[in-house]
């Protein structure tokens, strides 16, 4: 603010300082001209005294007497002493090899400044304070108009006519205080009222970083809350596993039986071998799980990620028959291999796919495609289901945030825990006009086997 005011009051002051010298030119270019009409007046007579050499020429000073015979300046120039104003304007005769000036009241003065201008060819001239005090006029700024007359056998003649700027300047400086006491004036309401709105500003940026501090903490609560029962369910759900293991073992147990006793029924051995893989599968998940929960790394091998993708869309085949919703996979792109922990991989792409099935209505179209661009593989499903808002997307992945009735809030987070593990990103968002588009990113195995 300060820095604008005086940026302001320079370019006035500098604006002032170009008005000052235009002002001074333009009086110049005036006296420049009176003095030349002086000197058209003076060649005119000039000629007629050469024309009548009996009448002599004397130029009769203050101290002369009275004689007219003599020739006075006045008389050379065409009367003019009417155009002097005492002390702002003052017009002179230069007569030939004479170092002073001949004023019109027959007064005598010197300046070797303007006897060297006019000796030149100067047609203008600035005469500081100094000068303009010795010949008559207020110690002010003057500027002169120089003119030179050739008088034939009378010699050259000059004359020179000089005038300040006292007026315009006064009125310069006065207009100029002005505007100094109007900059002073807006100056003080603006650093009044900027004051003002600076302080207010102040206690609105206050109370604003009070209340990001307030949702700050109150983000840390609720994510300190969440991590709590996130603990609490690890716990809990660990303790589940652990019940669950002997019931488990049970049903892999009487599968096996059963498989032993129907060697003669096709249809029995497939649905014992049946229970006995999706056992197995549990197992392995719940295995895969809890080590995740204790820190552990996943465990990756090599693997096809054509078959990974056919694999998980069999495994909820039977839940969009059920739903009447088509299940498409296009694993059209060249993918070979990717290098993940199968069963984890598998589940959270198996999430994916129940998630955009419980989201679209009967008739509706789901599609599981394979995507790689070289560096990361991509297995991206989506749907034209009811669709996903921004800030549920923002949401998806937090722990028991659900937006169905019956939802826990834990398929999106399992999944993107089981993308992080695999140094890749689950993102969500919406999918055209209607319909989700969920994807989840891994690196990918570039030439040689290693990770891309």
């Amino acid at each position: 603010m300060l820095a604008a005011i005086g940026v302001v009051t320079a370019i006035a002051w500098w604006d002032s300082r170009r008005e000052s010298e235009a002002i001074f030119r333009d009086l110049g270019t005036e006296q420049s001209l009176v003095a030349a009409i002086a000197a058209r007046d003076l060649a005119a007579h000039l000629a007629a005294l050469r024309e009548n050499p009996s009448l002599g020429l004397h130029l009769q000073g203050a101290d002369d007497a009275a004689n007219s015979q003599e020739v006075r300046p006045e008389d050379l120039l065409g009367n003019p002493a009417s155009l002097e104003q005492p002390g702002e304007f003052r017009l002179f005769l230069a007569p030939p090899n004479e170092p002073s000036l001949m004023a019109m009241d027959g007064s005598v003065v010197s300046s070797a400044a303007v006897r060297a201008a006019l000796e030149h060819g100067l047609d203008v001239f600035r005469l500081d304070r100094a000068q303009a005090r010795a010949i008559g006029l207020v110690a002010r700024t003057a500027m002169a108009g120089l003119a030179r007359v050739d008088g034939g056998s009378l010699g050259r003649w000059g004359v020179v006519a000089v005038a300040t700027a006292a007026r315009q300047r006064d009125r310069e400086d006065r207009a100029f205080w002005r505007f100094v006491l109007g900059v002073g004036v807006a100056t003080g309401l603006v650093l009044a009222f900027g004051g003002a709105a600076l302080r207010t500003q102040r206690r609105e940026l206050q109370a604003q970083r009070e209340l990001a501090v307030a949702a700050v903490e109150h983000q840390r609560d609720e994510q300190l809350s969440r991590a709590q029962r996130v603990a609490t369910m690890g716990t809990f759900a660990m303790g589940i596993v652990h019940e669950v293991s002997t019931p488990l073992g049970i049903i892999m147990g009487r599968a096996e039986q059963i498989r032993a006793r129907a060697a003669d029924g096709e249809r029995n051995v497939l649905a014992a071998q049946a229970i006995l893989g999706q056992v197995d599968r549990i197992q392995t998940i719940v295995r895969r799980f809890l080590d995740m929960a204790r820190g552990g790394r996943p465990s990756l091998s090599r693997t096809n990620a054509a078959e990974l993708v056919r694999a998980a869309a069999a495994s909820v085949q039977h839940r969009f028959a059920k739903a009447s919703v088509l299940l498409v996979t296009d694993t059209s792109q060249d993918v070979h291999e990717v290098q993940c922990d199968r069963a984890l991989l598998e589940q959270a792409i198996v999430n994916l796919l129940l998630n955009a099935c419980e989201a679209c209505a009967p008739g509706g179209h789901v599609e599981l495609a394979l995507r790689s661009d070289g560096e990361r593989v991509a297995f991206v499903v989506t749907d034209d289901g009811v669709g996903i808002s921004s800030d549920s997307a923002k949401r998806a992945t937090d722990p028991f945030f659900t937006t169905k009735t019956a939802g826990t809030g834990f398929g999106l987070a399992i999944a993107s825990e089981i993308a992080k593990s695999h140094r890749g990103d689950l993102s969500i968002g919406p999918h055209g006009e209607r319909g989700t588009r969920a994807c989840v990113e891994i690196p990918a195995v570039i030439s040689g086997g290693a990770h891309a």
